[in-house]
């Protein structure tokens, strides 16, 4: 019995050691299993934050490749995604194929439907009913009447049910449509055209004393006393004027009315009626510098002379070598005249200033030019 007795509890105390051991290795195990799965997270996290910093750069590349012109490429988070079997420029001859369908058939709807618009015994037999000429101006035909500007058809880029379409506005853009038949434009201008009518006719004793003034004697002689010219301007669809030029052909500036606003304009002083704007013509030469190119030249080449022949330092040479030149130029048709004499009073040249072309020569006491004086 003492013999069974001791090898039971030896038996108990291994039994026991091995479930204390147990014991020990499983909470050993929980915490490594934790620890790996606390970092396992933290792995993801990183992860996370990896991509979505990678897509962010990669929605900044595109942006920027977008931006430069180039070629955008895509790159899935999808590691198992398969590639495309076929790249995009295997399609070229595709494209090329269709964009060659589509420009043909845009071209084609292009001369059909300007050739409705301008040639159609519908469209030819509205345009007489209200007195308009139609004119073909690229994609645009402009419908006009007496030399007035009433409507603008430009047609679209592309078609709609395959009917070829225009956006419609009246001269003054009041009136917008989108037409495509005869009667749909019949319908836009039966609603604007008395509109449009009585605008010009409100305009036009604007327009016809514009015209009285252009051709007023007083004001052609201020003109010409003054060395300008008035001439009419080429029509414009909103305005219409006059150009008052110099006698060079360089643009002073220009009568206007405009058209759509209705306002008067002489340069870019605005006359509150036509009354106003004669007293402005008559005095130009106080409103604009009227001098012409060359006579800039002049009058800047004969300040830097004046200049010059008071400067001490070239009195001072000229009197070294025994001479002086005059203070102020003698003025003739043609020219400036600084005379240059010796210590008795003798002549001996003439630096002369020319005022047509504002340049500088110096002439002998026989008035023989001696030379050009020009700066390098």
């Amino acid at each position: 019995m003492l013999k069974g007795q001791v090898r039971s509890r030896i038996l108990l105390i291994l039994m026991f050691c091995c479930l204390a051991g147990l014991l020990i290795f499983n909470i050993v195990t929980l915490q490594a299993v934790k620890k790996v799965g606390a970092s396992a997270k933290e792995t993801a996290a990183a992860v996370g934050n990896l991509d979505y910093t990678l897509q962010n750069m990669g929605e900044d590349l595109s942006d920027a490749r977008n931006v430069l012109g180039l070629k955008i490429n895509s790159y899935g988070s999808d590691l198992t995604k398969e590639a495309p079997e076929a790249p995009a420029d295997d399609y070229a001859y595709y494209y090329s194929a269709l964009d060659q369908l589509m420009s043909e058939f845009s071209e084609s709807m292009l001369r059909k439907g300007c050739s409705y618009f301008m040639e159609s015994k519908e469209c030819l037999d509205l345009y007489r009913q209200y007195n308009l000429t139609p004119v073909q101006k690229g994609r645009d035909i402009l419908l006009s009447s007496g030399g007035k500007l009433f409507y603008r058809l430009s047609i679209l880029p592309y078609t709609t049910g395959g009917k070829v379409q225009f956006d419609t506005e009246s001269f003054d853009r009041v009136s917008t449509a989108r037409i495509s038949t005869e009667r749909e434009l019949a319908s836009f201008i039966q609603a604007n055209n008395i509109r449009i009518q009585a605008h010009y006719a409100a305009l036009e004793p604007v327009a016809k004393k514009m015209d009285q003034y252009s051709r007023n004697q007083q004001l052609l002689s201020y003109l010409s006393e003054h060395k300008l010219y008035i001439k009419k301007r080429d029509a414009e669809n909103t305005q219409t004027g006059y150009d008052i030029r110099r006698t060079d052909g360089s643009l002073l500036c220009s009568m206007m009315l405009d058209l759509v606003e209705g306002n008067i304009t002489l340069g870019s002083t605005r006359c509150k009626d036509t009354d106003e704007l004669w007293d402005n013509l008559l005095k130009l030469h106080t409103m604009f510098d009227i001098r012409t190119v060359s006579e800039k030249k002049t009058e800047s080449k004969l300040d830097e002379l004046s200049a010059m022949v008071k400067d001490p330092a070239f009195m001072a040479f000229l009197e070294t070598k025994g001479f002086t030149i005059a203070q102020e130029p003698k003025e003739s048709d043609e020219s400036y005249d600084f005379e240059i004499t010796d210590r008795g009073g003798f002549k001996i040249g003439t630096l002369s200033l020319e005022k047509d072309t504002g340049e500088v020569y110096l002439f002998d006491s026989d008035n023989v030019v001696v030379s050009s004086v020009k700066k390098n």
